[in-house]
């Protein structure tokens, strides 16, 4: 169960928990919107993300309703920019969890057919669940990995961790010209309200784990800075990073479809959404991403 962090008068928050609605059920009627899946329920249930198989039919597909996260993402553990020393990278290698987590990644890559993700495409345009209405509570919430990545602004080496320090962050993960586009129906309007804050940033990460097309992206980083708008520049990073491990943690289930994600100072995934904006979801960022800035004072 994820308590949520409801947003109040005041652009305040209040924390609910299982218990705090479960007392509140016992002492009131219910109200007749609290039902599974609404994203004002107290009660909530994590569902599974509607991911699916290629033979899948995308109409009945479109039929069933998309879940809301109801879980936090991210790793549990709080990233850095550091180098892995040798002893670190030990420890991983003899990390019998970790070995067993591999071999269960690349079994589920080499079943799956090479256009399973552009076939899961045709049922909800990608979309695998809808996004919360409400802030992660900061101490449920977990941690955005680090990615290292080149600058577009001056081909330096930058790595998301270190960005995040005393930031509100709305970071997004795209490698394609639609994903942009995902993204970008997210951000527009919490770019336009919030983008001239001190302590607000966009961060886009153009993430290409294919080597051959990152190292082609490389080649033509001027034609890419003449495409991108100039203001994101020192903020956008061209990163061929292996996200396999952190994948499903970060809920990236489909490689055509771009993620968006509100990361507070700590470097925590505070809300999330996935492929094309929903009305509902872009009045959430607005206001979460508000949440957060207020607290900067």
């Amino acid at each position: 169960m994820l308590p949520a962090t409801r947003l109040g008068k005041g652009g305040k928050e209040t924390n609910t928990t299982t218990e705090d609605a479960e007392a509140t059920t016992t002492t009131s009627a219910p109200s007749p919107t609290l039902f599974p899946g609404d994203p004002t329920s107290e009660v909530q249930s994590p569902p599974r993300p509607l991911t699916v198989e290629s033979s899948s039919n995308p109409t009945e597909l479109n039929k069933l309703p998309l879940p809301f996260l109801s879980i936090p993402l991210g790793v549990r553990n709080k990233p850095n920019s550091s180098k892995k020393t040798w002893a670190q990278k030990k420890a991983e290698l003899l990390d019998q969890e970790r070995r067993m987590q591999k071999r269960k990644i690349i079994v589920k890559e080499a079943t799956r057919g090479y256009f399973h993700d552009f076939h899961a495409i045709r049922s909800h345009g990608g979309k695998t669940w809808r996004s919360p209405s409400t802030l992660i509570r900061e101490d449920k919430a977990l941690y955005f990995p680090d990615i290292q990545g080149t600058c577009l602004a001056d081909r330096s080496t930058k790595h998301t961790s270190d960005m995040f320090q005393g930031k509100v962050s709305v970071v997004c993960i795209l490698n394609s010209r639609i994903s942009e586009e995902h993204t970008k129906s997210f951000y527009e309007e919490t770019l336009k309200m919030y983008g001239d804050h001190p302590k607000f940033q966009m961060i886009l990460i153009n993430l290409q784990e294919n080597s051959l097309k990152a190292y082609l992206l490389s080649l033509f980083l001027t034609s890419l800075r003449s495409q991108i708008p100039k203001k994101f520049h020192p903020t956008y990073l061209l990163s061929h990073q292996d996200l396999d491990m952190e994948r499903e943690a970060m809920g990236l289930h489909n490689k055509h479809v771009g993620y968006t994600y509100l990361v507070d100072s700590g470097s925590k995934v505070r809300w999330a959404g996935c492929s094309f904006a929903e009305r509902s979801e872009v009045e959430a960022l607005v206001s979460c991403t508000g949440v957060l800035l207020n607290r900067f004072g």
